[in-house]
């Protein structure tokens, strides 16, 4: 049983820590209960038999925890759409928009040049309100999670985004939003 944390920061850095003893394990897991918090606190202290680390959590895009272990018990129950991290150069299938459905890929984009992207997959909200309101509070989530191919979670810092680039049209904006084409 083990457990890899992946952690990318603003300044687009990326460490990578392990931990395979039991004890160790259900400590950080423990942890993920509060995972809505994981991007609002002053601190995240990482120990090491030989060092500590101490990053700020604003400053982090993105935290990705690899494991095969099952860990619906430690993370807040998130909703019927599912969100699934694409991995770096696969093919995503066509986007798909009914009015009850939606699958498309969405990128993200982080301060300090860090993208990710990934498959969303699930019902579509039926009213017009409800999907605006979804587009217009994106950037104020505390947390947003994903699924890792391989097994495991992803939280991506909200805060620490720049933009997303959703590989659909919305038919209807929000008022203020503006109707651009792209300019080479």
């Amino acid at each position: 049983m083990s457990i890899a944390i992946n952690i990318t920061t603003t300044a687009n850095r990326r460490r990578r820590f392990t931990q395979t003893d039991s004890a160790g394990i259900q400590e950080v897991l423990e942890s993920f209960k509060r995972s809505g918090q994981m991007f609002s606190s002053r601190t995240l202290i990482i120990g090491l038999a030989q060092e500590t680390e101490i990053f700020a959590p604003a400053s982090i895009t993105r935290i990705e925890i690899e494991t095969r272990l099952d860990l619906s018990a430690y993370l807040p129950q998130r909703g019927e759409t599912q969100l699934s991290l694409i991995p770096e150069g696969s093919a995503t299938p066509p986007t798909s928009i009914s009015e009850t459905q939606l699958s498309a890929r969405a990128d993200f984009f982080f301060d300090g040049g860090d993208t990710v992207a990934i498959w969303i997959s699930g019902p579509r909200p039926s009213g017009a309100n409800e999907r605006l309101a979804n587009l217009t509070r994106l950037f104020e989530q505390a947390v947003l999670m994903y699924k890792l191919p391989a097994g495991g979670m992803g939280f991506m810092n909200p805060g620490a985004m720049t933009r997303v680039k959703l590989a659909a049209a919305i038919e209807k904006l929000p008022a203020g939003a503006w109707r651009l084409n792209v300019a080479d």
